[in-house]
C-alpha cells in the first residue's frame, strides 16, 4: 500500500514532533503493509506558511537515511498539502516541483474547514490548464462539501480528484465526517484513501482497517485500488486506473452512516 498523505517529517508542521515519533510512525506503517509514504507538510497556512522548501527537502533526505539505518523498509516521497491562497498560481509557477506529488502533475489542495471559495471552479480551470491535477484533501471534513457534495461532484467533473481520510470511515472525526465520506464514496467521488497521519496514537499511519471497512460497499478490489493502484499511478505520473464515473449526489439519497450506524465511533 501507499500512503499518499502523511505528516511524518519531524519538526516541520503539526505532524511528528520528534525524530523518534516519526520513526515509530514509519514502523506502524510498515507493519500495516505500507511501503511508501508521501510526506505532505502543510504549506501556505498556519505554522507551515513560511517554511523554506530547501529545509523540507533536507528533512526528507535525512529521514530516508534514518529509516535505512534503522532497517525500516519504508520510502518517503516528496509532496505537500497546499492550502488555497489568493496567489496560488504564482506560487506554483515559482515552486511547482516542490508543491506537486513526487514531481508529477498531481497536487494536493486543501480548503479551509468551513469554506469553499466562490471562484474555485475558475481556480481549478487555471490549475488544469497549467497541467496540474488538483487532488482535494479530505473534502468530507469540509463543512460545505459535507452539506453540498454536489459542489465536489462539479469539480470532479472538471477533472479534479479527491482523497478521503482513513479516519473518516472509522468515525475518528465524528458522525458528520463519517456520513459525508460514505456519501462521497457511494457517488464515486473518492479516488484515494490516505491516513493524513500526524502522530502514533490518534492519527496513526494505517490504511488496512479503512480498506476492510469499505470493501463490502465498493468491492475489495476497488477498495484496494484507492490505497495502491491509484496512488502508484500518481507517483508514476500516470492516469489513475480506477476512475468510476461520478454520480450526482442530488440523484443519490442513500446514507453510508445510516447503513453503518452501529460501527461508527
Amino acid at each position: 500500500m501507499i500512503d499518499l498523505h502523511c505528516h511524518i517529517l519531524p519538526g516541520v508542521d503539526d505532524g511528528a514532533e520528534t525524530l523518534e515519533e516519526a520513526l515509530e510512525m514509519a514502523r506502524i506503517a510498515k507493519n500495516d503493509g505500507i511501503k511508501t509514504i508521501v510526506a505532505t507538510p502543510h504549506l501556505f497556512r498556519g505554522v507551515g506558511a513560511e517554511i523554506d522548501m530547501a529545509f523540507i527537502k533536507e528533512k526528507r533526505k535525512f529521514f530516508n537515511q534514518v529509516l535505512e539505518q534503522n532497517g525500516v523498509a519504508v520510502e518517503i516521497r516528496p509532496g505537500a498539502e497546499v492550502h488555497i491562497v489568493h496567489n496560488l498560481i504564482d506560487k506554483i509557477s515559482a515552486n511547482r516541483n516542490d508543491l506537486v506529488i513526487n514531481e508529477s502533475a498531481y497536487m494536493f489542495v486543501e480548503f479551509p474547514r468551513d469554506h469553499v471559495y466562490s471562484g474555485v471552479q475558475n481556480l481549478f480551470f487555471e490549475l488544469l490548464s497549467a497541467g496540474i491535477v488538483p487532488i482535494i484533501a479530505h473534502p468530507e471534513r469540509n463543512d460545505v462539501f459535507a452539506q453540498k457534495p454536489e459542489l465536489l461532484y462539479d469539480l470532479v467533473r472538471m477533472g479534479a480528484l479527491a482523497q478521503a481520510n482513513r479516519g473518516s470511515f472509522l468515525g475518528v472525526y465524528g458522525r458528520t465526517a463519517a456520513a459525508a465520506a460514505g456519501r462521497l464514496l457511494e457517488c464515486n467521488l473518492v479516488h484515494f484513501i490516505a491516513s493524513d497521519s500526524h502522530n502514533t496514537d490518534f492519527l496513526p499511519p494505517i490504511l488496512s482497517d479503512a480498506v476492510e471497512r469499505i470493501g463490502p460497499l465498493i468491492g475489495s478490489k476497488n477498495a484496494r485500488a484507492l490505497v495502491s493502484d491509484n496512488a502508484r499511478a500518481v507517483l508514476e505520473d500516470r492516469e489513475i486506473p480506477y476512475l468510476p464515473s461520478p454520480v450526482d449526489p442530488r440523484k443519490s439519497r442513500r446514507s453510508f452512516f445510516s447503513m453503518r450506524r452501529g460501527s461508527s465511533k
